[in-house]
């Protein structure tokens, strides 16, 4: 049995990427082809498309977070109430709030911002749990003044960036 890279490194560049009879799942390559590991495939190449859209999301997710921090270190509530979808849902031990105004996020931080006084550097942890059509799951860690907040986000996509939809307190 010949190796699958080589079946496909004897083919065209256009015809690499296309379903193998036998093959368990396809992956958008994200450039309007498919590309079809077999089940027992464990070369570099069944992973790059994967790899690709995780360092994407990755980076936006990062920038997401960057963007969030800098609005708290500035103390400006309507940067922040800017990065949460209307309506979205904070969850909290015992309390769930479904927040249905972008004012309601203006002023829950403008009334918070005495829990950050001479806080001026915000570290962040972030895990990416999983992501789905137009939704990535996150686990961040918030790290200032010898403080340390844990929360899961739920991002998702919308016309000006990515939103967070539901906010969780994990820890």
């Amino acid at each position: 049995m010949q190796p699958f890279d080589d079946c496909l490194l004897a083919l065209d560049p256009a015809q690499r990427e296309v379903a193998v009879p036998g093959c368990r799942s396809k992956v958008n390559t994200g450039q309007g082809h498919f590309y079809a590991p077999p089940e027992d495939d464990t070369s570099l190449t069944s992973f790059l498309p994967s790899v690709a859209a995780m360092t994407v999301t990755s980076d936006a997710t990062t920038e997401f977070f960057d963007r969030y921090a800098a609005a708290l270190l500035a103390r400006d509530e309507a940067s922040i109430a800017a990065l949460y979808a209307v309506p979205s849902l904070i969850l909290f031990p015992g309390q769930s709030i479904a927040v249905s105004d972008v004012k309601e996020t203006e002023q829950f931080f403008a009334a918070s911002w005495a829990q950050y006084e001479g806080v001026d550097a915000i570290n962040k942890t972030i895990t990416v749990m999983q992501e789905g059509p137009g939704t990535i799951w996150a686990d961040v860690t918030w790290s200032y003044a010898g403080a340390r907040e844990h929360f899961c986000y739920q991002l998702v996509e919308r016309p000006t960036g990515l939103q967070i939809a539901v906010l969780t307190l994990l820890a």
